[in-house]
């Protein structure tokens, strides 16, 4: 499948790899899962972009993103860096669609910077509702035994990467497993990685003050919001939706059946539809 050109931009002295399509319409940044890239949205920006000017980047630390080593990597730097992707491509507001890490990160811009948040598409957020998540990410928050679990392979990777889908046969290719392996043996992205995660992660779950500081949020968030899960999401399980379904002022929820924690690939042109109808209800005047 086809994709847009990989381009590259400076924000804040960092590098940053991103996507970019459609030329009308308001703006749309995609925000991929820990871990990953803008590849995860390489079913969706086409779609979106017939309506949209959208962009997708990969997150600092992540992709092709500089991983520089005296960053702190905690999810408030995570959301202060994609504000300032935003106004590096010149993109005073827009609609924030993430997938679980990036399902995070936008409720942290839309709780930080709420003028610049138009909307929100939070696709299985993690660490939003309950403690429970994999086992393998509850290993990884263990210092030392976590720089060793996640000492990136083929083997591991298409092992992690089976759990994400509900039926991983079409999706889990040797070219998916090739590229992802590429990307953890960077330099710096293991500790990006390690560093991301245990900002919101344990050896328990999900941190639960992080869970209880967000939801102390959620009510003043002004921001409509779409929450997307897939029902068979092993990651992050569907009960994680029901805080913010309770929470949220203004939020509406589609749950995807037979379907595991990357609804935007497994389930993609369900998801692009759903998508593009929430958007347009917001934009409408």
């Amino acid at each position: 499948m086809s994709h847009p050109r990989d381009q590259f931009i400076d924000v804040g002295g960092i590098r940053t790899r991103y996507w970019q399509a459609g030329d009308a319409g308001s703006a749309v940044v995609l925000l991929h899962g820990i871990g990953c890239s803008v590849l995860e949205w390489k079913h969706n920006i086409d779609v979106l972009a017939a309506r949209h000017r959208v962009f997708a980047v990969d997150l600092l630390g992540f992709g092709l993103t500089d991983k520089p080593i005296d960053e702190t990597y905690g999810l408030d730097r995570h959301a202060r860096f994609i504000t300032d992707f935003m106004s590096a491509v010149g993109v005073d507001r827009a609609h924030l669609a993430g997938n679980s890490l990036g399902g995070r990160l936008a409720l942290q811009c839309a709780i930080a910077t709420p003028d610049r948040v138009a909307s929100m598409v939070l696709v299985d957020p993690a660490g939003v509702g309950a403690r429970d998540t994999l086992f393998e990410f509850r290993l990884a928050a263990v210092p030392y035994l976590g720089e060793v679990v996640t000492h990136a392979s083929h083997m591991g990777t298409r092992m992690l990467w089976n759990k994400a889908f509900h039926d991983p046969k079409p999706f889990v290719t040797d070219e998916l497993v090739a590229t992802k392996t590429a990307f953890a043996r960077l330099p710096g992205a293991q500790s990006a990685f390690l560093r991301t995660l245990r900002d919101f992660v344990s050896f328990g779950g999900f941190k639960p003050e992080r869970i209880a500081a967000l939801h102390a949020e959620l009510p003043q968030v002004t921001a409509p919001a779409l929450v997307v899960w897939g029902r068979e999401d092993r990651f992050v399980s569907q009960v994680h939706s029901e805080p913010l379904c309770r929470l949220l002022p203004n939020v509406e929820r589609v749950v995807f059946e037979r379907c595991g924690h990357v609804p935007q690939i497994e389930k993609a042109a369900e998801f692009n539809e759903a998508m593009l109808k929430f958007l347009a209800r917001v934009d409408a005047p």
